[in-house]
């Protein structure tokens, strides 16, 4: 089917003031906006590829004009429509790679057709010598020249950058001298947070727990199948006379000890002193204590920290009866464990992803768990998901993939044990 060459000049630069006004859109949007160096150059080449479709559309009119004023007029068009193709290739990538819809996904569709489309007639132009090309093969080979450097660029950008640069969170703990007074004895226990990396972060959450255990020492010598079940069991240490499995730990304190939603950037240190206290005559024999920590990198993704911050919703009730509205899923903790849930949005690194995903909300859930059967007790579980899906489980491959796209990590002290004759000399 022959288009008319009036329908014709119509679709042409009505697909150039879409482009035009494409990019304006998503350029000014990296620009200003760009979480990266790489992401604001990207924005910056946008911009200048909206002011070539700008000139395109004036460019066209006078290739069209029986009184033509510049001779290659028409070849600023193609480079226009190319770099409409190309862009919205790269979009339409992003959108299938994401595996999400957007409302956009029509508009990246669409300009695909239409520069499709529109060179099929300017091609014939070219071949019937209405459309003149300097140097066809040297217009050519810089055609490929310019595309390879975007896509490289584009590439640096939105894979590369991000990926090469690790983030360093250490997160340690430290047990104090203990002291005994009127039968109370108090731990002191001071927490280190440090930012070491060259990416900041954001905090969705950090723990520490205390635990304490009476002496696990026994009299019966214990077997290497005695063994093989401490490994069945999960059990780290393999003592002869010692079975750490059979003694219950008790949570002596749990807590946070950097705020929901703090921004640390590169170099930023966090020390927070807190102390323990329980009875003499609870005897007990050792105490153990961890702490960890949950980020997010601040160069993949924005959180709003105080709205994060605020958005705590307990799984229970003022009566202490289980809410189902906030209750956690099945994978997150067993059922009838208490959990403290924290939610918020997320803008991706640049106008790129935030465009061809759709919107991402940040969970983090508290989970109370007292020890059982070892030391640990309480945690922290985070996911990245559409609204309203945060409990769908992600497999492997998902959990990996949260922390390649939005640096989702977590940095943990490892445990600490001490007795208590340690802490009291």
């Amino acid at each position: 089917m022959t288009m008319s060459p009036r329908a014709l000049n119509s679709m042409i630069i009505m697909g150039l003031v879409i482009t035009a006004a494409e990019f304006i859109w998503l350029g000014s949007e990296d620009v200003n906006g760009a979480l990266t160096y790489a992401g604001r150059l990207n924005g910056a080449l946008i911009l200048l590829a909206a002011t070539v479709a700008l000139l395109a559309i004036a460019a066209y009119r006078d290739h069209i004009s029986t009184q033509r004023q510049f001779r290659y007029s028409g070849i600023i068009v193609v480079v226009a429509i190319l770099a409409s193709l190309f862009v919205n290739v790269a979009l339409l990538a992003l959108q299938i790679e994401g595996r999400s819809y957007t409302i956009f996904l029509g508009l990246w569709l669409f300009l695909i057709a239409w520069a499709l489309m529109v060179l099929i007639p300017l091609y014939q132009q070219y071949r019937n010598g209405q459309l003149e090309v300097p140097k066809p093969k040297a217009f050519a080979v810089g055609v490929l020249f310019t595309a390879l450097i975007t896509a490289a660029n584009f590439g640096y950008a939105q894979i590369y950058q991000p990926y090469t640069t690790p983030a360093s969170i250490s997160t340690t703990i430290e047990l104090g001298k203990a002291d005994i007074k009127d039968k109370i004895v108090t731990v002191p226990v001071r927490l280190k947070l440090k930012n070491s990396g060259r990416v900041g972060v954001y905090v969705l959450g950090s723990l520490y727990q205390v635990t304490a255990r009476k002496a696990i020492y026994t009299e019966t010598y214990r077997k290497t199948a005695d063994w093989l079940q401490d490994i069945n069991d999960g059990q780290p240490s393999l003592l002869r006379y010692g079975h750490e499995r059979e003694k219950s730990y008790q949570l002596l304190a749990q807590g946070r000890f950097v705020a929901q939603g703090r921004k640390l950037d590169p170099g930023a240190e966090v020390t927070t002193d807190s102390i323990v206290q329980f009875p003499q005559s609870k005897s007990y024999d050792a105490i153990n204590v961890s702490s960890n920590m949950v980020y997010l990198r601040t160069d993949r993704a924005v959180l709003t920290g105080e709205d994060y911050a605020r958005s705590g919703r307990s799984s229970w009730h003022k009566n202490k009866t289980p809410s189902k509205e906030n209750s956690p899923p099945e994978w997150v903790s067993e059922e009838g464990i208490f959990t403290f849930k924290y939610q918020g949005r997320i803008i991706h690194s640049n106008a790129f992803l935030e465009y061809t995903r759709s919107p991402r909300h940040v969970t983090l859930w508290w989970v109370l768990e007292e020890p059982k059967e070892s030391w640990n007790g309480p945690f922290l579980v985070a996911t990245i998901s559409q609204f309203g899906k945060e409990k769908d489980k992600p497999d492997p491959p998902s959990r990996q993939q949260l922390s390649d796209e939005y640096g989702l990590d977590e940095a943990r002290s490892g445990r600490i044990q001490k007795t208590m004759q340690q802490l009291l000399n």
